[in-house]
């Protein structure tokens, strides 16, 4: 099978937030299968990585092209991946907002108010 097949049957193979994801790029901004894996790696790395140390969890940061959104489902899966649910609300919590850029915090600060 050509590249481009296997980039036309790319999205088949998607579903929920990758697939919503994948339908938030613009037309024609992807145009290879080389494109496409960069990208789509570079947005979902994360989930891929096995991972036998709860540390990820300890030192995620929102990365440049996440919203709030991606950053809350990145860490409630690598949380439930490393069996780390278990974790009091606070604490949980706290980890949480550490990870949040600042400009993020500000905002749901005055959010908040």
């Amino acid at each position: 099978m050509h590249d481009a097949q296997k980039l036309k049957l790319f999205p088949a193979t998607l579903k929920d937030s990758a697939l919503k994801w994948f339908m938030s790029l613009g037309v024609h901004s992807i145009t290879t299968r080389g494109q496409m894996k960069e990208a789509f790696l570079g947005k979902y790395r994360d989930y891929c990585m096995p991972s036998n140390l709860k540390d990820e969890v300890f030192k995620m940061t929102q990365k440049e092209d996440d919203n709030l959104e991606d950053l809350v489902k990145r860490f409630v899966y690598n949380v439930k991946r490393e069996k780390m649910d278990n974790l009091d609300e606070e604490t949980l919590k706290s980890l949480l907002l550490r990870a949040v850029k600042d400009e993020w915090i500000d905002l749901l600060n005055l959010t908040g108010k």
